[in-house]
C-alpha cells in the first residue's frame, strides 16, 4: 500500500480529503464512481493489515481448497467437539448495573 504525507498535497486538495472525516466522499471520473474517500477507524486499519498478510490469506486459500475438495464439517459438529455445555455458546446474563449505555 502507498502512502502519501497529507502536507505534500496542496491547501486545496488538504480540505477535500479532511471533508472526509465528516462524511465519506465519491470521486466520480466521467460520472461513474471510482473511489471512495472516507476517514479510517483503527479497527479498519487493522483489519485491512489483517487481511493483507501472507499468512491469512494462506489459511483463507487453504480453506477455499479445502471446501472445493469436500472436506468440510458441520457447525454442529465442531460446537460438539469444542464446547462442552450449551452455556459456553450462551453470552452471561447482564447484571442490572450493566444495562444498555
Amino acid at each position: 500500500m502507498k502512502t502519501i504525507e497529507l502536507d505534500t498535497l496542496d491547501a486545496r486538495l488538504q480540505g477535500r480529503i479532511l471533508a472526509a472525516v465528516a462524511e465519506p466522499i465519491l470521486i466520480t471520473d466521467m460520472q461513474r464512481p471510482v473511489l471512495v474517500i472516507r476517514s479510517l477507524l483503527d479497527d479498519d486499519v487493522a483489519d485491512d493489515l489483517i487481511a493483507r498478510h501472507p499468512a491469512f490469506l494462506a489459511t483463507i486459500r487453504r480453506a477455499r481448497e479445502q471446501k472445493t475438495a469436500g472436506h468440510t464439517r458441520r457447525l454442529e459438529d465442531v460446537r460438539q467437539k469444542y464446547e462442552t455445555t450449551q452455556e459456553a455458546t450462551s453470552p452471561p446474563p447482564l447484571r442490572a448495573d450493566e444495562g444498555a449505555q
